[in-house]
């Protein structure tokens, strides 16, 4: 009677033992960061489960618990539109060490946002757009940004005004014509023309 009751004690104690290490009740989650991710579209997939991932998104958990010593395999279904994402650490043994470890980074697609430019003969032409700015020499007939995000708001303003010489953007809302906005498309996108007259 009492080596019965032991064998009992020690039955249920495996079964708690078991149950905390994530055992056949499967209790653990497959979870992990992201990264960088500004763009909708990305979908994860493991064991079957598509996992979707929502822009500005920074984690992510699969409903699906796994076991310990369950093997894992994350990978992209789906990339976001305008982005190519990565998995580190995607796959493995689950434990409860493994299976917060994936990481997803993101990188968003970029192009070039370029421009006419008509009438510019002389130098000190500064354009500016965020941190990023460019000196057109005089002469250039055009004007480029070289890595815009994909689908990103942009504003280009005149820093400074060539020597002698007023410029103002095509269709620019402000009163001085100074400034010109818009959002980067999905490719090498045309930015307004910017036309450049005697003072």
């Amino acid at each position: 009677m009492k080596n019965l009751y032991l064998r009992s004690m020690l039955a249920a104690a495996c079964a708690v033992t078991l149950a905390a290490c994530g055992g056949s009740g499967g209790n653990l989650y497959l979870q992990g960061q992201v990264v960088n991710l500004a763009k909708d579209g990305l979908v994860l997939l493991n064991n079957g489960e598509s996992l979707p991932i929502s822009a500005n998104q920074t984690s992510f958990v699969f409903t699906k618990l796994v076991n310990t010593d369950d093997r894992y395999d994350i990978t992209i279904a789906q990339q976001p539109k305008g982005a190519v994402c990565t998995i580190i650490n995607g796959s493995g043994k689950a434990s409860s060490y493994s299976v917060t470890t994936a990481q997803v980074t993101c990188q968003t697609n970029t192009y070039a946002l370029s421009g006419t430019i008509t009438g510019l003969n002389a130098g000190g032409l500064r354009l500016v757009m965020g941190s990023n700015g460019i000196s057109p020499l005089a002469g250039a007939t055009s004007y480029e940004f070289k890595t815009v995000a994909d689908g990103a708001p942009y504003s280009i303003s005149i820093r400074t005004q060539p020597t002698g010489q007023t410029c103002r953007f095509q269709g620019s809302k402000s009163a001085d014509g100074s400034d010109t906005v818009g959002t980067m498309g999905s490719a090498a996108t045309t930015a307004a023309t910017l036309d450049c007259t005697p003072q």
